[in-house]
C-alpha cells in the first residue's frame, strides 16, 4: 500500500486490456519454468490511457520486481515506482472503511499538507489491500499523487 507504480499503458495499437493482462495473466518467457504468479492490482487511476496518458496503480506488497519484470518484457519501458515513505505521494488508510466522508477526509488532509509545498493533486486512487483466501477483507486506502506547480 506504500508503493505505487506509474507507467504509460499505450502500445501500438493502444490497448489498456493488454497492459492489465500483462500483470494479471503473465506469460512465462522460459518454457523450462512454466509457472509465473499473477500480480494483484489493488487500485488504479489515470487519464488518456489509450491516447498517450499515464496510469498509476497499486499492487500487492513486495511485488515490485515482478511488476517491473513483467512490464519490461512486454515492452513497457517507462515504469516508475513511487514510495509514500519518501513523500512521493500521500497515503491514508480509511479508518471507517469504504464509507461516506472517508475520501473527503483524505483529500482534505493531502491538500493541507501539499498545497503549501506547491503541489496540486493529479491522481486519486482508492484501493483495498490484498488478503489471503479465507481472510477478512483487507483495509481500504487512498493514495494521492501530485504534480509540482511553479511558484511566484
Amino acid at each position: 500500500m506504500h508503493i505505487q507504480a506509474k507507467a504509460s499503458p499505450s502500445a501500438s495499437p493502444p490497448d489498456l486490456e493488454r497492459f492489465v493482462r500483462t500483470l494479471s495473466e503473465p506469460t512465462q518467457p522460459d518454457p523450462a519454468n512454466p509457472t509465473r504468479n499473477p500480480v494483484n492490482i489493488e487500485g488504479m487511476a489515470g487519464g488518456g490511457l489509450e491516447t498517450g496518458g499515464e496510469v498509476v496503480f497499486s499492487f500487492e506488497h513486495g511485488r515490485e520486481d515482478d511488476v517491473l519484470e513483467y512490464l519490461t518484457e512486454a515492452g513497457y519501458t517507462d515504469v516508475t515506482f513511487l514510495d509514500a515513505d519518501k513523500g512521493d505521494f500521500f497515503v491514508k488508510v480509511l479508518d471507517g472503511g469504504n464509507s461516506p466522508g472517508q475520501l473527503l477526509g483524505a483529500i482534505a488532509e493531502a491538500t493541507t499538507q501539499n498545497l503549501a509545498a506547491g503541489r496540486l493533486i493529479k491522481y486519486v486512487l482508492i484501493g483495498q489491500v490484498t488478503t489471503a483466501p479465507g481472510d477478512p477483507p483487507g483495509e481500504h486506502y487512498v493514495q494521492i499523487s501530485f504534480q509540482e506547480i511553479k511558484q511566484g
